[in-house]
């Protein structure tokens, strides 16, 4: 969901700079839902073993869980009946700074597209795929290109993309959507959305790293459907170093907005907000969610 110029498939050294604070413009809010596709019978060519997450112990409890529940509380001034899973993991430390409802199940909207590039470069052995792979997966990601996750979700076997990389990650309350062709409407959750990027950051080969790392770093400020993007950790949470990717839309009589990514210097911490509230509260749900995100800076600045 997603806009902006195609970033060409580039592998590059990651340099560790602070996005500049910016101002966030009021644009048009397009409500977004994804196109119902037949899921081929086919599945993907077998690949090498897959790289497997890498052993953690359980992460002890929350240390600021009063911090999560500041931020539902700040949502809600904004929209009463807002929900929201929150999780704020130090990868440094292995410590699970605040969480609220972290294994309640929330629709993905595009953060599923993060589990859609994923795939790819398992089906391609965890190489890096051509440049014109590598471009669309960029899109993708950079302005949550709708049009390329469609084609890929077929292209990769619909809802067992869910499948795989839910038993590959070991994503517990990740599940595919009861529609197959309705990639949005992807069951996550707060916890999960951790694993998936320490996955990222932990066990991804270099290349592949570096390419999905690159593309979040670059998320554009407007979507490629003139979704201004920038809510949550953008705009809540100014002047930090950021890897994002966000998601919105509705499912059924539910409207959601999510924020995630990675933040700070060497990717230290995984910040993650998903929100929902009855579809009504579209247009004001981002501004809840920036509000709530904005409670989280004390633990990550």
């Amino acid at each position: 969901m997603l806009p902006a110029a195609v970033f060409g498939a580039v592998t590059m050294l990651i340099f560790t700079v602070q996005h500049q604070p910016r101002v966030s413009s009021a644009s048009s809010v397009v409500q977004v839902s994804a196109p119902a596709t037949a899921t081929p019978e086919t599945t993907p060519p077998s690949v090498e073993a897959d790289p497997t997450p890498t052993a953690v112990s359980s992460p002890p409890p929350a240390e600021h869980d009063e911090v999560a529940a500041r931020a539902l509380a700040l949502m809600r001034e904004k929209v009463a009946s807002a929900d929201a899973g929150i999780e704020v993991y130090d990868r440094a430390t292995g410590v699970v700074l605040t969480e609220l409802n972290a294994d309640r199940q929330f629709f993905s909207m595009s953060v599923v597209k993060l589990l859609i590039a994923l795939d790819v470069l398992r089906a391609n052995g965890w190489d890096l795929p051509d440049e014109s792979m590598q471009a669309r997966l960029t899109r993708m990601i950079t302005v949550s290109d709708d049009d390329i996750a469609s084609s890929l979700w077929v292209q990769q076997g619909g809802t067992a993309i869910v499948t795989r990389m839910a038993k590959l990650l070991q994503l517990t309350g990740t599940q595919p959507p009861s529609s197959p062709g309705q990639w949005g409407s992807t069951k996550i959750t707060a916890a999960d959305m951790v694993k998936v990027y320490n996955y990222i950051e932990d066990t991804l080969p270099r290349a592949a790293h570096d390419l999905l790392y690159n593309a979040m770093y670059h998320a554009s400020q407007a979507g490629s459907d003139g979704t201004n993007q920038f809510f949550g950790i953008p705009d809540g949470l100014p002047g930090t170093t950021w890897a994002i990717k966000q998601g919105w839309g509705t499912s059924g009589t539910q409207a959601v907005y999510n924020t995630t990514g990675l933040l700070g210097e060497d990717a230290r911490y995984v910040v993650i907000v998903l929100c929902s509230a009855p579809s009504r509260y579209y247009r004001t749900l981002p501004t809840a969610l920036t509000a709530g995100t904005r409670a989280l800076g004390s633990l990550v600045g």
